[in-house]
């Protein structure tokens, strides 16, 4: 088990050392490129944009539906009764994802009535269940009178991968429909999930729990960094590859109606490389032990009780053959008002699938637009069901250089205790924006009646461009 453990870990510490994503406020958000990641088919104001290698686009979303920090740990409290507290409001629904997005490099350019993108992203997440009844097997106040436990329905999934894109969006119908296109070649650094967690807990009245597990846990590139000389080439461009596909569309149904929608990460990877299966087929007794969480043992504690639990799975490690586990599908919908060109508003649904399961997000937004060097965004969104997500985000253009900020939650970035949703993306970008319509439309008039600021306005030309 503490094998187990010590490869998902790699994985999650890779996740936790990041900084955060925003995709609720990204998707409408077309004054930076990156909103082509969440619809292939939004509509670009930039003629050209390059991203900054592995400084462009910074981004990780961490959410959890259970409880905050500040439920178990607040000074001055009990943290047996906290977590008493947090285990009742537990249910099949708790869950806990994190994600990193970091953009590697990027480039995007309009041609004729289309616009191409290529560039490549690492993308690390983190998603699992919460065993809710194993907290009420150990903290609830009625503990005693459950007898049963279930953990076949407990999941886990960890995966590192990078994907390498291109994608296409074309204009139909006088330009008021887009459609979009991204396909992904993805390698698979590491990966793990339960495949397979047949778990069943008796608890008697001696505080006695008799067990019977029937458990397989697949992973891939882990096991890799236990050799004793690592190969990185080998790590980083694995044989655990495939495809995904992101769909895309927009449709400009009058000067204040818009409608857009798209789907995500369509498709899976085959995991060939540094694969290794965790198998417990056992039956087992654990007694418990004894801990003063309020006396600061809560580490020995956990330590004891995983050398306890290991001893009764008895996990043996298998060199796992390859395996295929498709990708976490996503679907966005939006409406937009436009007041003008300067002023939207929106609203939002945002869908994810997780081994059979959708969880939805609803939120709106604002849009301004006070100029071409700074644009803003703002709105509020209910994340799998946690509500108090407030969210703003800017885009500052400096000369080329484009500067952007957002976040789905900005309070949870301040009052980090009490957090259960947040996110946070950053990145810079170099955008060309081409000639202004109305310099043109001037340019083109001065020079049929032949005025002398034609002049000006040529030089003027090159500024026009960013």
């Amino acid at each position: 088990m503490k094998h187990i453990l010590s490869s998902l870990a790699l994985l999650i510490v890779c996740v936790f050392s990041a900084s955060a994503q925003s995709d609720m406020l990204l998707y409408n958000f077309n004054a930076i490129s990156q909103s082509l990641h969440t619809n292939p088919a939004m509509p670009q104001q930039t003629k050209v944009w390059v991203g900054l290698p592995a400084i462009s686009g910074l981004s990780t979303h961490y959410h959890n539906s259970g409880f905050s920090a500040i439920d178990i740990f607040q000074a001055n409290t009990d943290i047996n009764a906290n977590l008493r507290s947090v285990t009742a409001g537990l249910d099949a629904s708790s869950q806990l994802a994190v994600s990193q997005t970091v953009d590697l490099l990027g480039i995007g350019f309009s041609l004729k009535k289309g616009f191409v993108s290529l560039g490549a992203t690492q993308h690390i997440n983190l998603t699992m269940d919460i065993p809710y009844q194993l907290f009420e097997v150990m903290f609830s106040e009625n503990n005693n009178s459950i007898t049963q436990l279930d953990l076949s329905t407990f999941d886990l999934e960890v995966s590192n991968r990078t994907a390498f894109y291109v994608g296409y969006q074309h204009r139909f119908l006088d330009e008021k429909l887009t459609l979009g296109l991204r396909a992904n070649y993805l390698i698979g650094q590491q990966h793990a999930y339960i495949e397979r967690s047949n778990v069943s807990l008796t608890n008697d009245s001696t505080f006695t729990i008799e067990g019977r597990s029937d458990i397989l846990v697949r992973s891939a590139g882990a096991s890799a960094f236990e050799a004793d000389a690592l190969e990185p080439m080998n790590i980083a461009f694995a044989d655990n590859t495939g495809f995904s596909f992101n769909f895309g569309a927009h449709y400009q149904f009058s000067d204040k109606w818009s409608f857009s929608a798209s789907v995500l990460d369509i498709g899976s990877i085959t995991y060939n490389d540094y694969t290794r299966n965790y198998v417990s087929d056992s039956e087992f007794e654990f007694r418990g032990i004894e801990a003063d969480l309020a006396a600061n043992d809560f580490n020995d504690a956990a330590n004891r009780a995983i050398d306890s639990l290991e001893a009764g799975f008895n996990f043996q490690e298998v060199d796992g053959d390859s395996y295929s586990r498709s990708l976490m599908p996503r679907i966005f919908a939006a409406a937009n008002y436009h007041i003008n060109e300067k002023h939207t508003f929106g609203a939002l649904y945002h869908s994810r699938i997780w081994n059979g399961e959708a969880f939805h997000d609803l939120g709106v937004n604002y849009q301004g637009r006070l100029s071409r060097t700074f644009q803003f965004t703002a709105g509020y969104s209910i994340i799998n069901g946690t509500m108090h997500n407030v969210g703003a985000g800017f885009d500052l253009k400096l000369g080329a250089f484009q500067l952007y900020l957002m976040s789905d939650n900005i309070l949870g970035m301040v009052d980090y205790g009490g957090l259960q949703t947040t996110n946070f993306r950053f990145g810079i970008n170099l955008t060309f924006y081409g000639r202004k319509e109305k310099k043109d439309k001037k340019k083109q008039e001065e020079a049929k009646t032949n005025t002398p600021s034609q002049t000006n306005n040529e030089s003027n030309n090159f500024i026009n461009y960013f």
